[in-house]
């Protein structure tokens, strides 16, 4: 009889402990899915898988065409490549991580994972900025030095570890700051025995990643906002400013001094660089739009001027992210070289069942942005002696080893 009781309670003990293991689940489940489930997380989902998948798709294919096209891989383009791997990273990994982060209450990876992906999605934001600012500063000089300014063989390695050793610099505060805590401020979890029950049911306490631990660093969570938005705002804002507004005045002035005697071709170019300047102007209003409803929240949030709000964050993040779509486009698609080497690599996905011969792009003896460019004036040159040659009854040879007077130096035509 007391065998029969003792089995009896053993299995009551048995039940209820089974039933409470589901009830903790079913509180956990609840709790961490609510955003999901009452705010609308499905259009935050879609929306982010749609910039996520095509700034992915669109940076993968900057670098397939850079790795796989020989003359792509001059110095210069070596920046353009370091760009899309940072926008690569902050696609599959940035954006994934904070999305995760903004619509789920619990952490379930760990301490390290929680101080480690946090920091990886600063380091990212901070390598591409910093690589715009080389892109720009490298395109200035080129422009306003074209005989002078050269780039030496390890500039591009040289000018990596500098990026990469800054943005993991500038981030490593960012480390000691966030941590996964565990939850004791409300209920179920606040309970005095819910360690020992959660224990029997194999469960461990859930934890929240957070901001939460700015006071083992030497300065504040204000400071720290401030100096972010000066290095990943402020600095790359005036720096694009600045440089484009260099070479735009620098086109300017080289398309009014052009001692061209062809009307036309003059009336061509003045287009082109007209174009030229539009697309500069483009890449700094992309860069102060994408980024500035992120960094304007930062700071008014760090300044107790606006609470946090979900929905707030995830929007300005996604704005910025949108950065990541567009500098493939304005840094890769608008290259000639690069445009070719994206057709080639494409025709067979769009065109599975034609036959075709693939010509790769010659190789350019104009780097992005450069204004000294003989081989964009060739075929003009040569329609221009061959007509010079029927006005004055000469043979085509002769006028071709009697150049007219046109100084192709002062070219201004912009190759992206």
């Amino acid at each position: 009889m007391t065998s029969m009781m003792q089995l009896a309670r053993n299995g009551s003990q048995s039940n209820w402990s089974e039933i409470n293991c589901i009830w903790f689940d079913e509180i956990y489940y609840i709790q961490n899915n609510f955003y999901w489930r009452h705010r609308g997380a499905g259009y935050m989902l879609l929306l982010y898988g749609l910039v996520c998948t095509f700034g992915a798709l669109a940076n993968l294919l900057v670098l397939v065409a850079f790795l796989r096209t020989p003359h792509l891989r001059n110095l210069r383009n070596y920046f353009i490549a370091n760009l899309a791997v940072s926008d690569l990273l902050m696609c599959i990994v940035t954006a994934p991580v904070t999305l995760y982060l903004t619509l789920n209450l619990f952490w379930p990876f760990g301490n390290f994972a929680c101080q480690t992906l946090a920091s990886v999605q600063a380091i990212n934001m901070f390598v591409s900025c910093l690589t715009l600012v080389l892109i720009a500063m490298d395109r200035v000089l080129l422009t306003l030095c074209p005989v002078k300014w050269r780039l030496a063989a390890t500039a591009p390695v040289i000018c990596y570890c500098i990026v990469w050793l800054l943005s993991l610099f500038v981030a490593a505060p960012y480390f000691f700051a966030v941590s996964a805590e565990d939850v004791h401020m409300f209920e179920p979890w606040n309970q005095p025995h819910i360690g020992t029950m959660l224990a029997v049911c194999g469960r461990h306490r859930p934890q929240i990643c957070l901001e939460k631990t700015w006071h083992r660093l030497p300065f504040s969570r204000r400071t720290y906002t401030l100096t972010v938005l000066a290095i990943q705002y402020l600095l790359p804002l005036a720096a694009l400013a600045f440089g484009y507004s260099q070479i735009g005045s620098t086109i300017r002035r080289r398309v009014k001094a052009s001692t061209t005697v062809d009307q036309q071709r003059r009336h061509i170019m003045m287009q082109r660089n007209r174009k030229a300047l539009l697309l500069l102007l483009l890449l700094v209003l992309i860069y102060a739009v994408a980024w500035f409803p992120m960094n304007a929240y930062n700071v008014l949030n760090v300044l107790d001027v606006i609470e946090f709000s979900q929905y707030r964050y995830i929007f300005c993040h996604l704005v910025g992210m949108t950065s990541a779509c567009m500098n493939p486009i304005m840094y890769g698609l608008l290259n000639d070289s690069f445009r070719s080497a994206f057709v080639s690599i494409l025709r067979p996905f769009l065109r599975p069942c034609t036959k075709y011969t693939t010509v790769a792009a010659p190789p350019s003896h104009t780097y992005t942005f450069s204004l000294m460019g003989p081989q964009t004036l060739k075929p003009q040159i040569d329609e221009l002696r061959k007509a010079m040659a029927a006005q004055n009854g000469t043979d085509e040879r002769s006028a071709l080893y009697s150049p007219p007077n046109i100084d192709e130096s002062k070219n201004t035509d912009i190759q992206f």
